[in-house]
């Protein structure tokens, strides 16, 4: 447990933009709660709201009925766990590849490890376990690979960071790796990674339940690459997928026979008597296979549902996590598990029945990991998320089936921060249902307009929300016009765990009040030679730094942004603010300054830069608008601090938005390497001073008919738990920062080292980084800076849309400086004075 071991990550041009993307890790802090959906559904959302026909009010019509959750936290012996299994007599069983497994006896009410002398000898052996499967009986299969060469080679970055416990930067990297893999130059998913994954040359065994051992003699086809994941039947037969697209079957004696090739890697496989049923990320439909018949089956049914519910899943989540997770009920039933909750299929029904509603339950916290369900007796059942949070369901008839009492949540886009805490929320306060709604939510295609013309209609109408996630609104008028809510009262209320930062409450003051608070923030920051980096005090001094840069480093990009609209988005978080006047009208002449030094830093970033370099980043961009759907110079992925490029040598300074702590480590640790004596960091100044950029920024209505409630929901998105784990940013929550400080010292080497990361390119170029903890001064730092910002950054669309489009060709020259700054005025006259 205590290895530190080297992810080796395949990355295109922009390696550090993917770490500050969107992580998905596991909060451990849920108790008890009561909330859940109705057993007795069968249409999901009958009135279209998520209420299922409940009237909001308590009558003698009221549908009762839910589940209630109760969690136990087993993170002391679950490090790395991808599964939980139940015996035919009814011990359950979850096996972690670091520790022993532990067993329950009783229902899981209570667990202990057992030790097994196979694992032992593993552990000793250095081995590093793949996969590890347990069939009804207790029979054992195990996958692994015991050279330490080879155990950062393996797409092990496809799986949870309890796979790594010393890569503490995300719960769970799948985010990380899909986009790594996602933006790569040339090759697949399954191709990116072949080069590296054919170093691996996994073995294993089976251990009967006497102690028997019985090793696996199999030889895949050169497509498949190696045995992967291991699958056992619940009548005892044992499956082994593989890197390509084909499925073995293991008989008694370990020998193996091709058994079932499909169109795509297999991540998934469940059994329902002699039914296979099989998913992939890839995957469209379900596959379903008769075993004994040896053909498919056909569930149209089953099939709608999952394109209705579950088209998008997850990719590279190396099988041991999943947004669908599907597992056998009584007989020729199934159960599908995610973030729409639990739902009950009969093979070859004409009904899918929801039995948990996820918007009510922990399933749709977005920092849940899914890794296993199994039925219990009395109609329970049990689920495993990663960090080793084990969650019961038990069914209540006596409570209502949605909570009576409403709260309403709107956001432009749909927020992982919110959906967290509303789950948090919920399970403190079940009496209460909060309705969450998007306004561009999945599947919506009205534009971002009609979505808050339709928000101002019902809020004039008195229907609109009570919370509303601003970012991207237009919060100038929302407070001219009296619609928030003052907050001084609340957050002046906040103290011990819940306080947060004076700074951050003080830079929203207006008139002694304040209107509206971040949940997260990310701090602009430059990284270089300080030879170079000691001039970025304004933007001048930036456009003098790049000019300097340019002038000692020919033929080398300067930074990774090469597009006009790229530059422009680097640097307008620190100058945006001062566009507009106090008194709300345009700032011309802070405009065309600020167009007039970003041209000379375009000209000094294109001048000379290599083709190849170009060439690069155009397929860059063509993948991401393939993959998400947004281009390469959107300026939250240029802001994106880029420390693979920096470190191979590609790009001589880093400049962009710091979004986490362990990003804060990793950039203190650079400059721990020899060859980066020179560098310097600072917080980033343009034409605007002490600036941080808001995430996720909140406001109460003033319309509210619920303050109170809303106010507690406010304090929980604000609070140390669901501080505790951000998507988009860092804390503002005291204590929550506090606690990302903490690092536990068994993962932590002699020399201080927590983290040792590692990216290759398309180009073979490897780079490596030890990640260091940071020493109290470091930290101190980082408190420093947080307290001394004042000038948040708020992204006002209408007229940053109007620079980037003007700006765009006054640096390419297709428009001198001053048609660039009229062009403006006249795009956002109408809108400068509403």
């Amino acid at each position: 447990m205590k290895r530190i071991f080297s992810i080796l990550l395949f990355f295109s041009m922009a390696a550090a933009l993917v770490s500050g993307c969107g992580n998905n890790k596991d909060n451990l802090g849920v108790g008890t709660s009561d909330i859940g959906g109705d057993i007795n559904t069968t249409e999901e959302n009958k009135n279209g709201d998520g209420t299922n026909g409940a009237s909001g009010e308590n009558n003698e019509n009221t549908a009762m009925g839910r589940y209630v959750e109760t969690a136990i936290d087993l993170s002391e012996y679950c490090i790395r766990t991808d599964s939980l299994t139940k015996y035919e007599d009814g011990t359950l069983v979850i096996p972690d590849y670091y520790n022993s497994p532990i067993v329950s006896r009783d229902n899981g009410e209570t667990w202990e490890p057992e030790g097994t002398e196979w694992f032992t000898k593993l552990m000793k052996e250095d081995a590093y376990i793949m996969d590890m499967a347990y069939g009804p009986d207790g029979t054992a299969v195990v996958i692994y690979d015991k050279s330490d060469d080879n155990t950062d080679s393996e797409d092990d970055s496809n799986t949870d960071s309890e796979e790594d416990p010393a890569e503490t930067k995300d719960s769970d990297n799948q985010d990380e790796e899909s986009e790594s893999e996602a933006l790569g130059e040339n090759e697949t998913e399954t191709d990116n990674s072949k080069e590296d994954e054919y170093r691996l040359d996994p073995v294993g065994f089976i251990v009967k339940p006497d102690g028997t051992q019985i090793p696996i003699q199999i030889s895949v086809e050169e497509d498949d690459a190696y045995m992967r994941n291991v699958w056992v039947s619940d009548k005892g037969r044992i499956f082994v997928s593989t890197l390509g697209t084909n499925i073995y079957e293991i008989k008694e004696d370990g020998t193996a026979e091709k058994f079932l090739t499909i169109e795509d890697r297999t991540e998934l496989i469940a059994f329902q008597g002699d039914l296979m049923i099989i998913d992939g990320s890839r995957f469209g439909d379900l596959i379903l296979y008769d075993m004994e018949k040896k053909e498919r089956v056909v569930d149209e049914v089953l099939n709608d549902f999952v394109s209705e519910n579950y088209k998008e899943r997850d990719v590279y989540n190396g099988s041991e996590f999943f947004d669908l997770y599907i597992f056998p009920g009584e007989e020729g039933v199934i159960y599908l598990a995610g973030k729409k909750g639990l739902h009950r299929h009969v093979i070859g029904g004409s009904t899918v029945e929801q039995i948990i509603d996820g918007s009510l339950s922990c399933f749709n916290n977005p920092s849940y990991s899914l890794h296993g369900m199994v039925t219990l007796p009395d109609n329970e059942f049990l689920a495993l998320f990663g960090g080793g949070k084990l969650v019961r369901f038990t069914y209540n008839p006596d409570i209502p089936t949605v909570p009576n009492e409403r709260v309403k949540v709107y956001s432009l886009e749909d927020n992982d921060t919110v959906r967290q805490a509303i789950t948090i929320y919920q399970s403190n306060n079940p009496e209460v249902y909060v309705e969450y709604e998007v306004g561009l939510g999945e599947g919506n295609s009205i534009t971002r307009d009609d979505a808050l013309k339709k928000l101002n209609t019902q809020i004039m109408a008195g229907e609109g929300p009570d919370l509303l996630v601003l970012d991207d609104m237009p919060i100038d008028s929302y407070m001219s016009k009296g619609l928030l809510l003052d907050l001084s009262e609340c957050l002046n209320s906040l103290n011990g765990e819940n306080e947060i930062f004076e700074s951050i409450k003080n830079a929203f003051k207006k008139d002694d009040k304040i209107y509206m608070i971040p949940c997260e923030i990310q701090l602009p920051m430059v990284q270089g030679d300080e030879k170079y980096i000691s001039q970025m005090k304004d933007m001048k001094g930036i456009a003098d730094a790049f000019e300097d840069l340019r002038e000692d480093n020919e033929g080398k990009a300067l930074v990774y942004a090469c597009t006009e609209k790229g530059i422009l988005g680097i640097f307008s978080m620190v100058c945006a603010p001062a566009w507009k006047t106090e008194t709300g009208e345009l700032n011309k002449e802070s405009i065309e300054e600020f167009l007039l030094q970003c041209k000379r830093i375009y000209d000094a970033q294109m001048e000379g830069l290599p083709e190849k370099f170009l060439e690069d980043y155009e397929l860059n961009n063509e993948n991401l608008i393939a993959y998400y759907d947004t281009p390469r110079d959107n300026p939250d992925w240029i802001r994106s601090l880029d420390w693979f490029n920096y470190l191979s040598g590609k790009i001589q300074m880093v400049c962009g938005s710091l979004t986490d702590v362990n990003e804060y480590a990793e950039f203190r640790s650079i400059m721990r390497k020899k060859e980066f004596a020179d560098d310097v960091y600072m917080p980033l100044d343009g034409q605007s001073k002490n600036i941080f950029i808001p995430k996720n920024l909140v406001g109460i209505s003033a319309a509210s008919n619920n303050i109170e409630r809303t106010e507690e929901l406010l304090k929980v998105l604000l609070g140390k738990e669901n501080q505790s784990y951000l998507f988009k940013g860092m804390p503002v929550n005291k204590a929550a920062l506090e606690g990302e400080f903490i690092i536990d010292e068994k993962y932590v080497s002699e020399e201080g080292i927590y983290s040792y990361i590692g990216a290759s390119d398309q180009d073979g170029i490897m780079v490596d980084l030890e990640v260091y903890v940071l020493d109290e001064n470091q930290q101190q730092e980082l408190r420093d800076w947080i307290e001394n910002v004042n000038m948040p950054y708020i992204v006002d669309t209408v007229l940053e849309e109007a620079v980037y489009k003007e700006g765009t060709k006054y640096l390419r020259g297709a428009t001198s400086l001053d048609e660039a700054v009229k062009a403006i005025e006249q795009s956002v006259a109408i809108y400068m004075s509403e």
